[in-house]
């Protein structure tokens, strides 16, 4: 394989020239080229004569042009100085080709050795990012760490990291700033039409701004923009490549995110098409699992449950019923008592819901709450006369969300009651068919409006609000 060699300009009364051990040297006469001649020839290095380039333009050029190497040559007594102002390495008179050579290759060695030891650790945090997918489906906490990430990876002051939302009706934005030690953040939705109407100027002219997409091989998912104020350097050519690549593996959590909010949608939409057919039978039917399951959402959050957990008791809300559909309708819509065999059948449609749930997948909180949400708190309940705690808390929470919307709403078997004479009821059996604690958290919820918000919450759920 051949090795090209390392390119270096040397400026000052310094005898290079030509190829010497790896090291092909281009001399220039003064500073006033230097910087020319180092950017059209891609030096890998440069050479001073600090007897002919002051010491502080030394400093200049390290913090100007940190990714290539200054190399000084200098008499033994100003070599500390040399040091003192950043040179990467340091040649005392008398001046020999090869020694110069040496000190090239070491520095430039370490430069690349140090680029790419940082290089590793910027890549560390966009390979957690991979693994950043909330499960709500919103794009926030990717965006927030995707811009911070590009803030620090590039020395930016600012960066903004925005994606279309799933009603492509808004888009997303996040943003990360620096301010002196600290980093401020900001997360919001804006209008696009308002956004191209907002005045220019919000950055100054002569701030140094790059942009890349946010995007993979067939999909442009938005756009990832970093700013420096004007005194500053503009980005680099490497700090561009790493935009590029924050870019690139920035898109894909948000490729996630889509799939998992589509993955969600087609969930939702199929637990909503069991709930509607469960409840084809009997007008008075139409919306119960819906507003049973925004109860029990309601007296779960008040209770302490995940978001996980109350997206589970959703489900099960929505379907603790799907069993009736084993269950014939002239048992359903009988009018008056059932006898006891007619009672048991009608028992079974937990079992069977339960069975029909596992079938098809769902969770085990799903499952077992809906085996069990017709328990008893003094044990006298069906399927399997569990009592107290051995019941599950979603199912103590579904049978008071259950007893309460079929209280108020009415059945072909029963007028519907007053919201104040279902809550006096629930009451009544509290420590009885109810878990207490269940109860007391129902009524503070409805209460203080709670029951009401969580309907209407579930009823339009968005991942942006």
């Amino acid at each position: 394989m051949v090795v090209e060699p390392l390119r270096c300009v040397v400026v000052g009364n310094v005898a290079l020239g030509g190829s010497h051990a790896g090291v092909q040297f281009r001399h220039v006469p003064s500073v006033c080229g230097l910087e020319a001649a180092a950017l059209a020839w891609e030096a890998d290095a440069v050479v001073v004569d600090v007897d002919e380039v002051p010491a502080e333009e030394v400093g200049r050029l390290v913090t100007r042009y940190p990714h290539v190497p200054v190399v000084a040559v200098a008499p033994p007594e100003r070599v500390p100085e040399a040091v003192r102002w950043g040179a990467a390495g340091v040649v005392a008179r008398p001046v020999e080709a090869e020694s110069v050579a040496g000190e090239v290759r070491r520095a430039v060695a370490h430069l690349r050795r140090l680029r790419e030891a940082a290089r590793r650790e910027v890549l560390q945090p966009l390979v957690r990012l991979r693994e950043l997918v909330p499960s709500d489906g919103s794009p926030e906490a990717v965006l927030r760490r995707l811009a911070e990430i590009a803030r620090v990876t590039v020395g930016a002051d600012r960066a903004a990291a925005v994606t279309l939302c799933p009603e492509a009706t808004d888009l997303a934005v996040a943003m990360a700033e620096r301010r002196g030690s600290q980093t401020a953040e900001g997360f919001w939705t804006v209008v696009p039409v308002t956004l191209a109407q907002a005045p220019a100027g919000a950055e100054p002219e002569d701030s140094h701004v790059a942009s890349v997409p946010l995007a993979t091989a067939d999909r442009t998912l938005g756009a990832l923009t970093v700013v420096r104020d004007a005194h500053r350097q503009p980005f680099g050519t490497e700090e561009r490549e790493l935009l590029d690549v924050l870019g690139i593996v920035g898109a894909l959590p948000l490729v996630q995110v889509d799939l998992l909010r589509r993955l969600q949608h087609g969930h939702r939409r199929l637990v909503e098409a069991l709930a509607y057919a469960c409840e084809l039978h009997e007008a008075s039917l139409r919306g119960h699992g819906e507003r049973l399951a925004s109860y029990a959402v309601a007296v779960g959050r008040r209770l302490g449950f995940s978001e996980r957990d109350l997206e589970d008791l959703w489900v099960a809300g929505m379907l603790h019923d799907v069993g009736k559909i084993g269950i014939s309708d002239t048992l359903l819509l009988k009018p008056g008592p059932l006898t006891p065999e007619e009672y048991q059948m009608v028992q079974r449609h937990t079992v069977m819901g339960a069975e029909i749930l596992s079938a098809a997948g769902f969770g085990e909180n799903v499952v077992r709450w809906v085996l069990h949400h017709h328990e008893r708190w003094d044990g006298r309940g069906y399927p399997m006369g569990l009592a107290g705690r051995d019941i599950p808390a979603g199912a103590r929470i579904l049978a008071v969300a259950d007893a309460y919307e079929v209280m108020t709403t009415g059945r072909v078997y029963r007028s519907p009651v007053l919201p104040g004479q279902a809550l006096e009821e629930l009451h009544r059996q509290r420590g009885a068919q109810f878990d207490p604690e269940v109860v007391s958290a129902f009524a503070d919820s409805l209460a203080s409006g709670e029951l009401g918000r969580e309907a209407e919450r579930w009823q339009a759920r968005q991942p942006w609000r």
